[in-house]
């Protein structure tokens, strides 16, 4: 990579920018994805699973757009196939038959366990190879920095760019 200095022009900024974004950014997404494919799913899929696996009743559509910092159908979306892979299930609130959590079922419970696991292999492994805890560190914090700016300036997150919908909870995770 090549270093930035006091003399480096905005061109050459997004030349730089731009190389990165082929050869690492672009690729983040497959990286954390490897463990999930075996099991159908994609990351975002197994955040979901993780978030209801750590909710001690299960939690709505509802609950589970705020934790992710998303719409209500993007959550659906993921539901859904967690549903069609009976990973999770829906229990109907007894009190207002309108709302419904989403828990693990027991094959669900199974591949959060060993996605978990799988995923923090996988982190660990990308924590040592690009130099360490403080490397590491750094590195979260200038991503950060711009997610908060992104919020700051209107959008949900990078993932969300192009939607104006602002929510507050998501920069608190």
């Amino acid at each position: 990579m090549t270093e930035t200095n006091d003399t480096v022009t905005e061109a050459e900024l997004k030349q730089q920018f731009d190389d990165l974004y082929m050869h690492i950014f672009k690729y983040i997404g497959d990286f954390v994805s490897i463990p999930t494919q075996k099991y159908n799913l994609t990351f975002e899929a197994f955040m979901v699973m993780d978030n209801v696996a750590h909710s001690k009743n299960g939690q709505t559509l509802v609950e589970l757009a705020k934790l992710e910092g998303v719409s209500k159908s993007a959550i659906a979306r993921q539901v859904n196939v967690l549903l069609k892979e009976n990973y999770v299930m829906q229990k109907v609130d007894p009190k207002d038959r309108r709302v419904k959590y989403i828990t693990l079922t027991a094959a669900g419970s199974r591949v959060q366990r060993n996605l978990s696991q799988a995923t923090d292999e996988r982190f660990h492994r990308w924590l040592t190879f690009f130099g360490g805890k403080e490397e590491g560190e750094r590195f979260i914090k200038v991503l950060n920095q711009a997610n908060e700016r992104a919020i700051e300036a209107g959008f949900v997150g990078f993932d969300s760019l192009h939607d104006k919908r602002r929510n507050s909870n998501r920069s608190s995770h």
